[in-house]
């Protein structure tokens, strides 16, 4: 078999023109390939006679050494190249069932939403230091709790969009229907009187969450601010504002909110985009 593979990796360089690293790529998926097929078997094994168990137990194989479902349908598709170039090229005869090897199908990984617990010591986190950063840092995290906005919508949030004496906020260039700032008033209420003044260096700066230079913020520069909280909270590298828009929606669906509720408080399209990891259909996603 291996020299069936050099065969190919040849056709590949010449008559495909593909380049260095594809053709690297696809020796290091068949010559792993070859050497799993060789070990499971007493006997010598050419590409025509190989059989569907043999293939299933190589599909199976990857699985169990751990690749990622990505990883193993690249490998499969390695070996269905390899062996259709054989049937179109060679005249040899791969069975029939090769047009059938299926990779699996990718795993929908479930967002990763923070417990009571866990949210509790991330809001707790800036209230140890008694500064106008911690102070911002603890309004934005609040809110974003509170509301479930986008980070885009975050950033771009402005002073008129936001009714600290209604409790209200508005999304972005929607006045459409207010957002009630529930829990989050208060610690918005401290950073618009107490943090605010402080970072401002434009008065006609209209953004409501500024930077260190009296700036909105990018979105890197709000990952930045969930994600340096959340280590310091001891919750890991891989909290950030979606994460924090994830367990807002958790939260409420546990609350008993329908999807459709859901889909407006979170201005999503439809109610359909509901993350299956929330205990919906195969078809739902969140946004």
């Amino acid at each position: 078999m291996d020299n069936a593979i050099l065969r190919f990796l040849t056709h590949l360089d010449e008559k495909r023109g593909c380049a260095e690293n594809t053709i690297q790529a696809y020796r290091a998926d068949l010559q792993q390939f070859s050497h799993v097929v060789l070990a499971s078997e007493t006997r010598t094994i050419t590409p025509d006679v190989l059989s569907p168990d043999t293939l299933a137990g190589y599909v199976r194989w990857l699985l169990e050494q751990g690749y990622q479902p990505a990883t193993v349908s690249r490998k499969i598709a390695a070996v269905r190249s390899f062996l259709n170039y054989l049937r179109d090229f060679e005249e040899l005869s791969p069975p029939h069932y090769v047009d059938e090897l299926i990779s699996p199908p990718p795993q929908r990984q479930e967002p990763r939403v923070l417990s009571q617990v866990e949210t509790e010591a991330l809001l707790q986190a800036p209230t140890r230091f008694d500064n106008p950063r911690a102070i911002r840092d603890r309004a934005i995290l609040e809110f974003i709790l509170a509301t479930g906005f986008r980070a885009a919508e975050v950033i771009q949030l402005c002073l008129e969009d936001v009714d600290l004496s209604r409790k209200e906020v508005y999304r972005p260039q929607s006045r459409d229907r207010p957002i009630p700032l529930g829990s989050a008033e208060e610690s918005m209420r401290i950073y618009i009187t107490k943090s605010r003044p402080h970072m401002v260096r434009n008065p006609r700066e209209n953004a409501f969450f500024l930077n260190q230079r009296g700036q909105g913020f990018s979105r890197q520069g709000l990952w930045l601010v969930v994600k340096r909280w959340a280590e310091i909270a001891g919750l890991g590298s891989d909290v950030s504002p979606q994460t924090l828009r994830h367990t807002l929606t958790k939260n409420l669906l546990e609350k008993g909110k329908s999807r459709r509720e859901v889909q407006r408080f979170l201005g999503l399209s439809s109610p359909n985009a509901i993350w299956i990891g929330f205990g919906m259909t195969n078809q739902e996603s969140l946004e």
